[in-house]
């Protein structure tokens, strides 16, 4: 068995020239090796394999021809690591007895599976590669171009790999940096088997519907569960970066921004704790500046969506419909987003947050506290800026609302990095009325949108759909007065 550990990177084909010069100038001395590569992928009908977050593939170079599996693994930042382990066979299909019982999956059933057998799809490319020298070992570096291909689709395949065998990783981070900054690569976090079966049309690449909070266990310290926390918000925004460039979607730009968001609010505890990550905090608050559009789609959506409370009073006046839904498809900036996705800043942000959470320093004295105690006052701290912002009328109008909304926000996402470690049902009871202030302060966004497109219309029936946005947003603020009294009386869960 080898830990495969490899950096990947993915470029334009039209790059392809300037990857193969960059790649001989870091090299030097070393000379080129080349080869070509097909490659098939098995899995069965029901994709077994796949769901089992196993890869298997038969592998032929000249006339030796390899089996491998790999296991399900991580990739984090654009390093993929996961277990991978080899044999030579001697037919174009699969042998699953070739290889040792021990290495599946607990109650997977490997041989029953066998008879079921089938290609999915194939790659074949040619790999250029280089053995660079660094500490006791090497970098192997390789570059792969080629297609891959299921039934009559194909897409190329154009990335870099650079697998960390016996060096040190953070010769990888350096060597990748160059590749960003010279030929424009970006991070890859789908293999080519995800991307095959992506062609394959056997899986799909879905944004998620929201975040979750990140499991945390209370032997921990408190540096193990920041970068946990960590770790998960930079793999929830790959995700969605994937999503993007797979098929981009508001959705999609949602989830990168929550995931920033998520990343952000870590290292703002790990900048409390005397960690140098400043910049990455300013780059990431530069890249919400881009994104900021998302919440006047949103507001823009609270009045379209047909299952919403205006969708329909709104549709009985066509002009004033029509204006608004226009502002929503405008408000769309898809191409902005996928234009910051290809930026250096943006690229180098995902690689050194992911090298971040491979090295994690540590304050020696202050990230070796046990979690959930920090957690608890870290929690209350936090939490008494909220309740002072949300206390300090006997009534909030608007205004106040929509200025504070960034503070709650910010509470209830640091709750998703350290809330997993105190009991569920108190967590949960605690949340639900400020989630439900949220929802009510996004609603207030909306009627404000509502009411500049009303002004702007040339309706006949002006005046009475301006009383009636006012009615609605009375209402509205009727109803979140009594989630915001409800929530002021609520126990905090880490004190239960």
């Amino acid at each position: 068995m080898s830990h495969e550990a490899e950096l990947k990177l993915l470029v334009e084909s039209s790059q392809a020239e300037a990857v193969l010069e960059l790649c001989q100038q870091l090299a030097k001395p070393q000379k080129i090796e080349q080869m070509v590569l097909s490659n098939r992928y098995f899995d069965t009908p029901d994709l077994r394999l796949r769901q089992a977050g196993i890869a298997l593939r038969i592998r032929r170079r000249g006339d030796q021809l390899e089996q491998t599996v790999k296991l399900s693994g991580v990739v984090v930042g654009g390093l993929h690591s996961r277990p991978e382990f080899n044999v030579a066979i001697e037919q174009e299909h699969p042998d699953l007895s070739l290889f040792s019982q021990d290495i599946w999956p607990e109650d997977f059933p490997a041989f029953a599976l066998q008879a079921e057998l089938q290609e999915i799809f194939s790659t074949d490319f040619t790999r250029s590669c280089w053995r660079i020298p660094s500490q006791d070992g090497v970098i192997e570096l390789a570059f792969d171009q080629g297609v891959i291909k299921a039934g009559d689709q194909q897409r190329s395949i154009a990335e870099l790999e650079l697998e960390v065998q016996g060096g040190a990783l953070t010769d990888a981070y350096k060597l990748a940096r160059r590749f960003i900054t010279r030929v424009q690569a970006r991070t890859g976090t789908l293999s080519k088997a995800a991307r095959g079966y992506l062609l394959a049309a056997k899986t799909s690449l879905e944004p998620h519907s929201q975040t979750h909070f990140v499991e945390q266990f209370p032997g921990d310290d408190v540096g193990t569960g920041l970068y946990r926390a960590l770790t998960y918000g930079l793999q929830f925004w790959q995700h969605h970066d994937a999503c993007l460039n797979e098929h981009p979607s508001v959705p999609a730009v949602a989830g990168i921004t929550d995931g920033i968001r998520l990343c952000k609010m870590v290292l703002q505890q790990l900048a409390g704790l005397e960690l140098d990550v400043n910049d990455h905090i300013v780059r990431l608050e530069q890249m919400l500046g881009h994104l900021g559009w998302l919440s006047r789609y949103d507001g823009l959506t609270e009045l379209t969506a047909p299952d919403g409370a205006y969708h329909r009073a709104l549709s009985e006046h066509q002009k004033l419909y029509e204006a608004i839904t226009a502002q929503q498809k405008h408000a769309v900036q898809l191409e902005l987003v996928q234009q910051l996705s290809k930026r250096d800043d943006y690229q180098l942000t995902l690689l050194e947050l992911g090298e971040l959470c491979q090295q994690q320093p540590r304050h020696p004295e202050l990230m070796q506290l046990a979690l959930k105690p920090w957690a608890a006052q870290r929690l209350r701290d936090d939490w008494q800026q909220v309740i002072t912002l949300f206390s300090r009328h006997d009534e909030l109008r608007p205004e106040h609302y929509l200025k504070h909304l960034p503070v709650l926000q910010s509470s209830l996402q640091l709750g998703y990095c350290l809330g997993y470690l105190f009991a569920a049902d108190d967590r949960e009871a605690f949340r639900a009325p400020w989630l439900d202030m949220v929802r009510g302060i996004r609603e207030i966004m909306a009627l404000k949108l509502l009411r500049e497109a009303i002004k702007d219309t040339d309706e006949v029936n002006t005046d009475r759909l301006l009383n009636w946005q006012t009615v609605q947003l009375e209402s509205l603020l009727y109803a979140l007065e009594h989630s915001r009294r409800a929530a002021l009386k609520q126990d905090p869960y880490w004190d239960a």
